[in-house]
């Protein structure tokens, strides 16, 4: 195993609680056979600050990340229902045996990895019939690099984008490093895959209304009618997939 990381996350630590809780609700009002009592798996868990969150509210939970963490030992040393794994999941299969998990969350993870489609690939495996994914990440077609805040970065050759950004006195260069994909070409891994996808991201920005107390905004966006959902999703600055393993008898 590699030496546990010591620094600071250089997303931050922040808001872990509130994001678990977000994602919780949002899969809560898109499922109505949430299993919260089964197996969680957190792809990316990163500090293992949103799988510690989401223990304290579901059966068990595992934090998955190629890198260890030195919060990992804390965290699960002060929840028995939360352990963490130092693995990959982009290429060979996840350390996790077939149709064993109940619910997977892959946030804001896609964009960073080498294989996106061994990712979903790995998804699908793990799940159980029937199973759960929330799947959430940035839009390839949204103008704005949601980790430099440039615009238009993300669309030109990346070596000579870097070189710019660092000619032009910018430290963010070398955080941009993810690759986002559209909405046509995730959907399309998802079918490939036997993933069923339904688009979130308004039952996301209703529960983030609520939880922020604007309640005339949270039915606004609740209100958008079916055919408003579908025009507006592959234009989202980000995605929210709620990803569902078909059962045997499908």
């Amino acid at each position: 195993m590699s030496e546990p990381v010591t620094t600071a996350p250089r997303w931050g630590s922040e808001g872990r609680e509130h994001k678990a809780m977000a994602i919780l609700e949002t899969m809560v009002a898109r499922c109505g056979d949430l299993d919260v009592d089964g197996t969680w798996l957190d792809i990316g868990c990163g500090s293992g600050g949103i799988a510690s969150a989401l223990a304290q509210h579901v059966g068990r939970v595992v934090g998955i990340d190629p890198e260890p963490w030195s919060s990992w030992a804390s965290l699960a040393g002060a929840q028995p229902n939360l352990s963490f794994l130092q693995a990959g999941f982009d290429g060979d299969q996840l350390p996790l045996p077939e149709g064993t998990v109940d619910v997977v969350i892959c946030n804001q993870v896609y964009e960073h990895v080498a294989n996106q489609a061994a990712l979903i690939r790995n998804i699908h495996r793990v799940l159980r019939p029937g199973g759960i994914c929330y799947f959430a990440g940035p839009n390839l077609l949204w103008p704005i690099e949601p980790h430099v805040y440039w615009p238009f970065v993300h669309w030109l050759p990346r070596r000579a984008v870097q070189r710019l950004m660092r000619i032009m006195g910018s430290k963010r260069a070398d955080a941009l490093d993810a690759y986002s994909k559209s909405y046509w070409r995730l959907l399309s891994w998802f079918g490939e895959a036997g993933l069923e996808s339904v688009d979130a991201v308004a039952e996301r920005l209703s529960v983030e209304m609520e939880m922020r107390r604007h309640m005339t905004l949270a039915n606004i966006v609740r209100r958008i009618p079916p055919a408003g959902r579908k025009l507006l999703a592959p234009f989202w600055p980000g995605f929210i997939f709620v990803l569902r393993k078909q059962r045997a008898s499908e």
